[in-house]
């Protein structure tokens, strides 16, 4: 069959696939007929004229051997009619000329020539010629060549030929030529009419930001959050909605929070597209909403409707359903945007997406914990716990646990942290929870408060912090001038005590005198004799303790060492003030740098003072929150201990100051002054190169001893020892790997820094270290970099946070750095969406109102929406003509007919 369409298409001069292509074949005429050459179309006058001329003409058609008079008088009439009707309706040089000649050629035959057959042939004519310029139309011209053509084919051959047979035969042929002739002169076109359909098109915007995870959509199943709930309200009941538009339109989806990003099309029933759409778009389409998640940290509603109409230009766009909770973060669009919005002539159909009602939520907004521990110490965390939708004082329940395990970590008193309190209101409150870490290495908390109906998130309700616990045995060297109380109270205590080893040296002893202190035990060196002389006998201790000493008792060597072991090695140096010598006489010295605190203005003792104005210290923020002073598990009757029953002290160190952003105050006088017009500081810490260094201005802490027992002052010493120690013993490993914080929002920065405490190690890494991020289940991530800064050895890294979870920060040993190291982050999604995440009926009515759109109640989008918006499509009728005049075909048939004829008429001799 396709061979035949081939050899057809050649014969009618058409382009090859022209017969089996798509759309519609149509035969149709398209002549070009003039009209009338005399009067109007379809004029009364015009068809007067007309029958009069047929009428002389049947007259005219009569032969008669001898006309009559009033016959030839009608020829002549008739051949003059023509021209005078020219004359009439148009004069110009061709009238004119035309005129003339047929008068010319009348008056010849009449008056010279006198042959009146002639002149009846001519009247024939000139009146056949008036006729042809009074027809108008295709009807009106095929009708009258249709009837001349009989009437000459009847005329040739009524007595033409030698037999009737043949008479018929020639007057058939010559019938069909006129024939083709006249349907040539009617130029029938072969038309194929494609139909193109320009579907209508809806597009569909769920709106994916965070506030769309709250689950508090009335009319939605149990538990499913708005998000959830919108896809549910288009793809339930087997995809009912969704089908039911798709009847009509095509559905374009978009995904949006800050800017929109295009899903997939669900193609309409009854368009092209549909027929030719890919079987698997559909499912692709739901595969993408199933996995779409509510992780969008801001919402830009009007915008995002800008972004999904600038890129449906050109498409017969019906109008856009949105679906949201209106709520826009950081800000509300600005007039301007409203106005673009307006602009396209595209109606909008917000679906509101959740409640009006304020959300309920716990959050504990962060959690604050020392990076270090010592093995069986108090550990302080600090929560910080919101409430929001709940009436005044609503009841928490906080835990304390071991993110790893998951089990309840244990507090002072042996049993697991919990806690229940009170919160009276919706701003932030701190709770502290403490516990004691009962193995040494890292330990991830995680802080819990219990979940409760209705929360508008749960991720929120656990925050985690990493921390290192040390080894709690310590090595401490404490050199003292002479047997004060403090020393003794000092000593006494610290030899007790089973997690310090210390080595005492009483300077002012006599050279017999049996120096005291632990036991020599698994390289700690016991009891000495003699200040070490070298960097090797300094290092079994992880503390150095100087007392009212005089500098005389040291080289100078020896006091740059004590420089180096804190600077490069990371131990402590601690000094307790004295009324002699210390710290005064170590002005100039590198022990004055080490120090906290500046030591140019110490005020001299007065010889004849009496001290007997006893005073308490006062705690600075910091050493609220340090373990230093905590006396008492229970935060509240700890202040009040510290305020009104601690043993009064009576002597510290005059005209000290802490050294600016170096020394940080964790106790002062509660009344007295310093030189910078500050509190008098009566203890002060600070790092200094890879170590610690601690100022006591107080020499009289044994009264805690004497008047309250051991614990306080045990609690007090000890935890001051172990502060100081932190860095020996994090130094053990010669470096420390750390983000500047523990948890942070998406698109943050996280900096990391390592801080190489080895010099002879950070002389052989190379000036870019790589570090490796990995997820939860230990899955690699990415690669990110540490770079070398200059004049530091420190190496720092900084990236944004680009995606939610819990993530690991791997140094790996073959990195050169001798050791595995890891840093633990936590990146949660940002506050600002469900800080006020209530549906924003207003914002989406406006929108509605804009653009000549409708709002529509969630509850009554099933029914309504799948007939609310009309139809845009558009049909256009795209025709292909192929001419048929100038086809071989016909060309065939004219010489075939011609040559037909031509062979009969020999055949009987007519030629």
């Amino acid at each position: 069959m396709i061979w035949f369409l081939h050899i057809l298409e050649r014969l009618l001069g058409l382009d090859r696939g022209f017969l089996s292509g798509e759309g519609e074949l149509h035969l149709r005429f398209d002549p070009h007929w003039p009209g009338p050459l005399i009067g109007t179309a379809g004029s009364t006058l015009n068809w007067l004229l007309a029958l009069i001329v047929v009428t002389l003409l049947v007259v005219l058609m009569r032969r008669k051997d001898r006309p009559s008079r009033p016959v030839l008088a009608l020829a002549v009439c008739g051949a003059l009619l023509w021209p005078a009707a020219l004359l009439a309706t148009t004069l110009n040089l061709y009238t004119i000329g035309a005129s003339a000649a047929i008068v010319a050629v009348v008056g010849w035959l009449l008056l010279i020539h006198r042959n009146d057959d002639t002149l009846f042939l001519v009247a024939r004519f000139t009146l056949f010629g008036l006729l042809l310029s009074l027809l108008s139309g295709t009807a009106a011209w095929n009708i009258t060549l249709a009837a001349a053509a009989a009437f000459v084919v009847f005329h040739v051959y009524r007595r033409d030929g030698r037999s009737h047979f043949g008479r018929l035969a020639l007057g058939a042929l010559r019938a069909a030529l006129i024939a083709l002739i006249i349907l040539v002169l009617n130029n029938p076109v072969l038309t194929r009419i494609k139909t193109l359909v320009e579907p209508s098109v809806v597009a569909v915007l769920l709106d994916d930001s965070l506030s769309m995870k709250v689950q508090d959509v009335s009319d939605a199943p149990q538990g499913l959050s708005r998000l959830s709930a919108a896809i549910d309200l288009l793809s339930g009941n087997d995809r009912e909605v969704m089908r039911k538009l798709a009847k009509t339109h095509t559905l374009r989806f978009f995904a949006f929070d800050r800017s929109a990003r295009p899903l997939g099309a669900f193609p309409g029933t009854n368009d092209q597209a549909a027929k030719t759409a890919d079987p698997s778009a559909e499912n692709s389409l739901m595969s993408a909403l199933d996995h779409l998640q509510p992780n969008g940290a801001s919402t830009q509603v009007a915008a995002s409707l800008v972004g999904v109409l600038d890129s449906l230009q050109g498409q017969r766009l019906a109008g856009v359903v949105i679906l949201t909770d209106g709520r826009d973060t950081p800000s509300p669009p600005p007039p301007e945007v409203m106005k673009t919005l307006k602009t396209y002539g595209i109606r909008v159909y917000p679906i509101a997406v959740g409640s009006e009602k304020a959300p309920t939520n716990i959050a504990i907004e962060s959690i604050a914990v020392e990076d270090c521990a010592f093995k069986d110490d108090l550990v302080n965390v600090k929560a910080t716990v919101t409430a929001s939708g709940y009436g005044p004082n609503h009841d928490v329940h906080l835990s304390l646990r071991n993110r790893k395990t998951g089990a309840l970590l244990h507090g002072p008193d042996g049993r697991p942290v919990e806690k229940t309190f009170t919160l009276p209101d919706s701003g932030p409150q701190e709770e502290e929870l403490l516990f004691k870490p009962d193995e040494v290495g890292p330990l991830e908390i995680s802080v819990e408060a219990d979940k409760q109906p209705g929360e508008i998130d749960y991720d929120d309700n656990v925050r985690s912090a990493q921390l290192t616990v040390l080894d709690a045995r310590i090595a401490v060297l404490y050199v003292e001038g002479y047997p004060r109380w403090e020393y003794r109270y000092i000593k006494n205590e610290m030899i007790r005590d089973k997690t310090v080893d210390i080595s005492c040296l009483l300077t002012s002893a006599d050279q017999g005198f049996a120096q005291e202190g632990d036991p020599a035990h698994d390289g700690f060196p016991g009891p000495i004799t003699r200040f070490p002389e070298s960097m090797e006998e300094l290092m079994p201790y992880d503390v150095i303790l100087f007392g009212d000493v005089e500098p005389r008792q040291f080289t100078d060597h020896q006091l740059q060492l004590v420089s180096d072991f804190v600077a490069h090695h990371g131990g402590g140096f601690g000094m307790i003030a004295g009324p002699q010598t210390t710290p005064a006489a170590f002005r100039n010295t590198p022990i004055e740098a080490i120090l906290p605190v500046n030591i140019t203005h110490v005020l001299p003792d007065d010889p004849t003072a009496v001290f007997d104005q006893g005073f308490r210290p006062v705690l600075t923020k910091e050493g609220s929150d340090s373990s230093i002073f905590r006396f008492l598990p229970d935060k509240e009757e700890n202040a009040k201990y510290l305020k009104d029953d601690l043993a009064p002290l009576f002597w510290y160190l005059r005209g000290i100051t802490p050294k600016p952003g170096v020394g940080i105050v964790y106790a002062e006088h509660p009344t007295d002054t310093g030189p910078d017009g500050r509190k008098a500081p009566l203890l002060v810490l600070s790092h200094f190169g890879a170590g610690r260094s601690l100022f006591s201005g107080i020499d009289d802490s044994w009264r805690w001893r004497f008047y309250t027992g051991e614990s306080v002052f045990d609690t007090y010493w000890v935890q001051q020892l172990r502060w100081l120690a932190r860095g020996k013993k994090l130094g053990q490993r010669r470096m420390t790997f750390t983000a500047d914080r523990d948890t942070y929002e998406l698109g943050q920065q996280v900096r990391l820094r390592l801080a190489v405490l080895d010099p002879i190690l950070r002389q052989q890494l190379p000036a870019e270290l790589s570090v490796q991020v990995r997820d939860e289940k230990d899955q690699p991530v990415k690669i990110e970099k540490l770079q070398m800064q200059p004049g530091e050895g420190d190496y720092l890294g900084s990236f944004a946070a680009d995606r939610v979870g819990r993530f690991a920060f791997k140094l790996p040993a073959g990195a050169g750095t001798g050791e595995n190291l890891d840093a633990n982050i936590e990146v949660i999604e940002p506050r600002l969406e469900l800080a006020d995440p209530r549906v924003n009926p207003i914002s989406l009515s406006a929108i509605a109102s804009e653009t000549l759109g409708q709002a529509i109640p969630f509850d009554k989008a099933r029914a309504i929406l799948p007939g609310l918006i009309p139809s845009a499509a558009r049909t256009t009728l795209m025709p292909s003509d192929m001419p048929l005049w100038s086809a071989p075909l016909t060309m065939i048939l004219f010489m075939l007919l011609i040559t037909a004829e031509w062979v009969l008429r020999k055949m009987y001799g007519m030629l």
